[in-house]
């Protein structure tokens, strides 16, 4: 239970330069609320308010500690997942 992390990184990069941008710190995070294992449910961000003027370079989601702890605890039936929004 508190080893079961993971993730999954996004990277979208300008096709002419060949070579992401990337970001060290995520310019927005935040945390997406499942219930009963995620099943049959969907999340969708508003990405346009995310990064307005400079356009977004990578999206990463991941399970902190905590959701994991909390998706343990529960035993799935609220399953936490923390996401990260990098800018350009």
């Amino acid at each position: 239970m508190l080893s079961a992390c993971g993730s999954d990184h996004i990277i979208r990069f300008n096709l002419a330069q060949q070579q992401p941008n990337m970001v060290t710190e995520p310019s927005y995070q935040g945390r997406s609320h499942f219930f009963l294992w995620g099943m049959w449910q969907k999340k969708n961000y508003n990405l346009i308010n995310a990064c307005q003027a400079t356009g977004i370079n990578a999206i990463e989601s991941h399970w902190t500690f905590y959701d994991s702890l909390m998706g343990g605890l529960t035993m799935g039936i609220y399953a936490p997942e923390s996401y990260s929004i990098y800018c350009n």
